[in-house]
């Protein structure tokens, strides 16, 4: 980085100091289009996205502390440094195209910018706006919205001078563009943070350039109140008025007029207007084109037309299927604030079987909760015949997207869903195990015991942590058994704290007679001087399961055994404070409200 006080670049440079400047630039904009990339990936990590910028952010620092202000020609394919390319990609959602067709033809950045001033800056340049949305909004004009303070740039529109020829108004106007970039570059007060020429401007009979300044903008300027009034009247006159009436012309038209050689020109023109809805993420209004299609097909036609209707219609539902408009729909789904939930279902029923595995990979990539419900209602009616194409999903990496899959298979309700469940059982990853084993513990069928009690064998703790309170609930009379053979066991006293207090506990929750009578059998059972450490260890546990157990007969128990001098300190202590917890509980109050007693 050099040092001392920087220098402008605006001037005529030797060429061996513009091919190095130009270097410097083009491994800015290199590092730029990297977190660019890294954004576009990673669209959904918002909180990231400066930190993805940050090398080019560096970069650019640097550049500017050295050189004060960088100046970029805009062409429809590149960007230029005293007319050496920068950056350059042939394709037109190429980050200089949309400029540049709006007429912006120099950016200028200045020092001093800050990292959110850059952020905001790509965010606009990398956006995909489309043709209907330009038209409402140009990019020069979103650029003035951003109210950018380091960031500039100078626009040409309307050229047309008289008898001159293109190459000789590009000449003159290259002049104006040429003044206008250095005054932008300038470092007097009067820095003309943006300009805008139009065919009035070039009109002047220039002798000094210097005549455009302060010639630019003239009247009175429109107040925030009058921009704000002009531009609700547009929008509401373009998108609600004029929109709404060519809808209704065209099928006007096609119900009085139309015969079948119109039939190609028809179906463009519908077309036309749902990529119009779609990209206006107005879904609702997509669902009710098809809706009018029904109405019109049930009133009495000339039978041509009444046929031709129909097929139109038909048409019309397979390309509301095609895979670039459900991506428009995903995109609703996954940004869109206000969810249409039923305009979306029924927008989504016109898809069948065909669009199955698309609908499944929406789903898969879906983030949003509200999103992924919808498509899970949707695809249990499309795919009702297909459960293998979810089954297979069910060893995927992803425990949402395996979820999902479970939620649409319990929809579906097929007679082989419980040993399709089961299959996750077997998964490498313990949380879809355990989403397996939620569902399972969920299903009435005995079938499904059959499953639980082989999670209660998992190597895995908290696949048998949960496989203990499943069998409690599930069924208690074939979980009670299991479990006081447990406790019995020699390696019980043994194990992890957490799945001794489990299997107490889930013994408790059984609230059988069985469990009963083993808890007390422990209380009164008489251990010897070796054997009185796991005596105190099994009375802890009995503790537990009394209290688990949520009865008054657990409750007396408990009570009889505070007043038992025999039990050592911390067994009192335990069944003092698990009695008084118990009793509030019985008493309806809240496990914490604990009383004296």
């Amino acid at each position: 980085m050099a040092t001392g006080k920087p220098t402008a670049i605006t001037g005529d440079l030797p060429e061996e100091e513009e091919v190095r400047l130009a270097k410097e630039i083009g491994n800015f904009v290199f590092l730029l289009l990297k977190g660019i990339k890294n954004i576009g990936i990673y669209k959904h990590a918002e909180s990231r996205y400066a930190e993805y910028l940050e090398p080019a952010y560096n970069a650019l620092t640097a550049f500017l502390n050295a050189n004060e202000v960088l100046p970029l020609k805009v062409t429809p394919y590149t960007l230029e440094f005293k007319k050496h390319p920068v950056y350059e990609d042939q394709d037109k959602e190429n980050l200089t195209y949309k400029f540049y067709r709006d007429g912006l033809r120099y950016f200028m950045f200045r020092q001093g910018i800050p990292a959110e001033e850059l952020l905001k800056f790509v965010l606009l340049a990398m956006g995909k706006v489309s043709e209907a949305q330009l038209f409402q909004e140009d990019m020069v004009t979103r650029l003035w919205k951003e109210n950018f303070m380091f960031i500039e740039h100078i626009v040409v529109e309307g050229f047309g001078f008289g008898d001159m020829s293109e190459e000789e108004v590009e000449i003159e106007v290259d002049k104006i563009i040429g003044y206008l970039r250095k005054q932008l570059a300038a470092n007097s007060d009067d820095i003309t943070r943006f300009a805008r020429l139009s065919a009035e401007d070039l009109e002047l009979e220039l002798e000094d350039v210097d005549q455009v300044r302060g010639g630019i903008v003239s009247g009175r300027t429109a107040s925030p109140e009058d921009k704000t009034w002009v531009q609700e009247e547009l929008y509401f006159e373009e998108k609600k008025r004029l929109f709404a009436k060519m809808v209704l012309i065209l099928f006007q038209t096609l119900e009085l007029e139309c015969v079948p050689a119109d039939y190609d020109l028809m179906l463009d023109a519908f077309t036309q207007v749902l990529d119009t809805l779609l990209v206006s993420e107005d879904v609702k209004g997509s669902v009710a084109l098809l809706q009018r299609f029904q109405t019109i097909a049930t009133k009495p036609l000339p039978p041509e037309r009444s046929q031709m209707i129909r097929r139109l219609a038909d048409t019309f539902k397979r390309r509301m299927a095609e895979q670039q408009r459900l991506d428009s729909v995903g995109q609703y789904l996954l940004l869109n604030k206000d969810l249409n939930e039923e305009a979306v279902k029924a927008y989504l029923s016109v898809c069948t079987e065909e669009e199955l595995i698309p609908l499944v990979d929406m789903l898969s990539a879906m983030e949003r909760q509200e999103g992924r419900r919808i498509l899970i209602d949707v695809l249990a009616v499309i795919g009702n015949k297909h459960v293998e194409v979810f089954a297979r999903r069910l060893d995927h990496n992803s425990s949402n997207v395996v979820k999902d899959m479970l939620a649409i298979i319990l929809k579906i309700n097929p007679e082989n869903k419980i040993s399709l469940i089961a299959k996750t059982l077997d998964h490498p990853n313990v949380m879809i195990r355990l989403e397996g084993l939620k569902t399972l513990a969920k299903s009435n069928e005995d079938v499904a015991l059959r499953y639980i009690e082989k999670a209660a064998t998992d190597n895995d703790l908290q696949m048998r942590l949960g496989a203990y309170r499943a069998l409690a609930v599930r069924s208690p009379n074939r979980a009670g058994p299991a479990l006081v053979k447990l406790m019995q066991a020699e390696d019980y006293l043994g194990k992890d704290n957490r799945e001794r207090v489990a299997i107490a506990t889930a013994l408790g929750e059984t609230r059988t007679q069985l469990a009963l009578d083993y808890f007390n059998q422990i209380f009164e059972a008489k251990g010897g001087l070796f054997a009185r450490g796991k005596s105190n260890d099994l009375k802890m546990m009995a503790v537990v399961g009394l209290q688990a157990h949520h009865s008054v007969p657990a409750f007396k128990v408990l009570a009889r055994e505070v007043q038992n001098r025999n039990n050592s300190k911390e067994v009192l202590q335990a069944a003092h404070k698990a009695a008084l917890r118990l009793k509030t509980e019985l008493q309806g109050g809240q496990p914490g409200e604990q009383q004296d007693g």
